[in-house]
């Protein structure tokens, strides 16, 4: 399974020009125990990402599998756009008369 979750966690990083150094201190790990995370050299378990998010001031949100598409366009887009999927109404078989 591949996980977006390393680069993610670099790229917030970089733009908040915080060091592996800084991330992994407010997250009680090692250096190299955060590069390798950012590597995809290690699996982090969800404690670590939760500590590493923690350290970023990053909120993590576990979302339904099926809105996760609409909510990386949301991002994606940089929240201009959300549409949610809306069941296609049936044609109504009424007879008016």
């Amino acid at each position: 399974m591949h996980s977006f979750i390393p680069s993610i966690i670099r790229r917030y990083r970089n733009q908040r020009d915080l060091t592996l150094e800084n991330v992994s201190g407010i997250a009680g790990m090692s250096v190299q125990h955060l590069s390798e995370i950012e590597s995809s050299k290690r699996d982090p378990r969800l404690s670590s990402i939760e500590r590493i998010a923690d350290a970023m001031e990053l909120a993590l949100m576990l979302v339904p599998e099926h809105l996760a598409p609409e909510i990386r366009r949301y991002i994606a887009s940089n929240g201009r756009v959300f549409t949610t999927t809306q069941p296609k109404k049936e044609p109504s078989n009424d007879d008016p008369t």
